[in-house]
């Protein structure tokens, strides 16, 4: 059985120079994908696509997998980003708040490059677990639980790590889907409000009123 390559960066930049060769290699990347899909990738194309010698490629990426994990770990990061904020008010805004601007991080960061969304939601399964989602996800989960517990007297939910299970899962895998199922949804914010009213229904055992939409303000 032939050993699997890694699907993971070789190594990373450290000067500025570098940073920038790689954010150049990995721009590429995303073009390319978008553009022509996964089966057309190679990491000939991207060199060429990036202005780079394939050596240099080669020097922070062994093969395109290494680069499909990168794209993947750049735009979770931006989705902590936003738990890191939730976290930082979850103390003093009022839990809907903190609920609702999490959620609406999350849409965000989804509808940054829908297109390059839908590709890598098809092709990254392939690669199988990724070195830095164990890591990325245990931040998560202790995060949100953070935040949870700072608001404990508000949250009906007995287990608390279950209540954080249910709904970091919830908000990750439905947002995730709509950009290809739901996309409106997404763009007008429906589905974020109404990922916020049950969420924060589930954790307070109180219902949530609606916000009014845009075209019902307007009437």
């Amino acid at each position: 059985m032939a050993k699997k390559k890694p699907a993971s960066p070789r190594k990373m930049p450290e000067q500025d120079r570098s940073r920038a060769t790689v954010d150049v290699i990995v721009d590429a990347a995303a073009r390319i994908l978008v553009k022509d899909g996964y089966d057309a990738f190679t990491t000939n194309r991207v060199a060429e696509k990036a202005g780079v010698s394939i050596g240099s490629l080669y020097q922070y990426f062994p093969n395109k997998d290494a680069l499909l994990s990168e794209l993947m770990r750049r735009h979770t990061t931006d989705l902590e980003k936003g738990i890191e904020a939730m976290v930082a008010r979850a103390a003093d805004a009022p839990l809907a708040e903190v609920i609702r601007a999490a959620v609406e991080h999350n849409v965000q960061s989804h509808l940054i490059d829908p297109a390059l969304h839908r590709v890598l939601s098809e092709e990254v399964p392939r690669l199988g677990k990724l070195d830095w989602q164990a890591a990325f996800a245990e931040r998560m989960t202790h995060r949100v639980r953070a935040a949870f517990e700072a608001r404990r007297s508000e949250i009906v939910v007995p287990d608390l790590d279950l209540a954080v299970y249910i709904v970091t899962r919830t908000v990750e895998t439905v947002i995730h889907n709509a950009v290809t199922q739901r996309s409106h949804d997404l763009k007008s914010g429906a589905l974020a409000e109404e990922v916020t009213r049950m969420i924060v229904s589930f954790l307070t055992g109180k219902p949530l009123a609606a916000k009014r939409s845009v075209r019902a303000a307007a009437e």
